[in-house]
């Protein structure tokens, strides 16, 4: 867990809002931001501007007497970018921005030699087809084409049916041969 962001609220005077101007977080990591009054307890209005590709978190209303901490969990998966956090305060008539930086951490880079992983360096003898396993499949099909043609030129049925049963046949030869 980063620093969490830290918004100073009537600091200065009445609806004043001191907020960083960048804070980063990690994705799949939550942004816990931290709300110190230093006044009258306050309602603000929190969203987030363009942040759906980080974050679920829209927009809520908070209530602020002194101390309030807040927590908004970043997407696992978010691509590294930025989006802002927007801080409204008396009724819509004072709003501060705060971009949050979203980074990705760099992902460890450790490869064991494992005996179930293949060995890339050498072609694999079992992924190639040979030919001759090939040819079953490839004659049936030719001659069921032809079939298939003489039964659209003669309106034969049973030039339809041979040519169904040899198709089948050299799928199953095929099969068959790789076993």
């Amino acid at each position: 867990m980063g620093e969490p962001c830290t918004i100073h609220l009537n600091n200065r005077h009445i609806n004043s809002v001191e907020v960083p101007k960048i804070t980063r977080v990690a994705a799949g990591e939550n942004l816990y931001i931290k709300f110190i009054n230093h006044g009258a307890p306050t309602h603000l209005t929190l969203r987030a501007l363009n942040g759906n590709n980080y974050t679920d978190f829209f927009h809520a209303n908070i209530y602020v007497p002194d101390f309030q901490k807040i927590k908004i969990p970043i997407k696992e998966f978010a691509p590294e970018g930025s989006f802002v956090i927007q801080v409204i305060v008396g009724y819509g008539m004072h709003a501060e921005d705060c971009t949050i930086d979203v980074i990705r951490p760099s992902a460890p880079e450790e490869f064991s030699a494992s005996p179930d992983l293949p060995d890339l360096d050498r072609p694999d003898r079992d992924r190639t087809v040979p030919v001759m396993q090939l040819l079953p499949l490839v004659l049936t099909m030719a001659l069921s084409l032809f079939l298939y043609a003489l039964w659209l030129s003669t309106e034969t049925a049973i030039y339809n049916y041979v040519a169904y049963v040899l198709m089948i046949l050299g799928v199953t030869a095929a099969w068959s041969s790789r076993r």
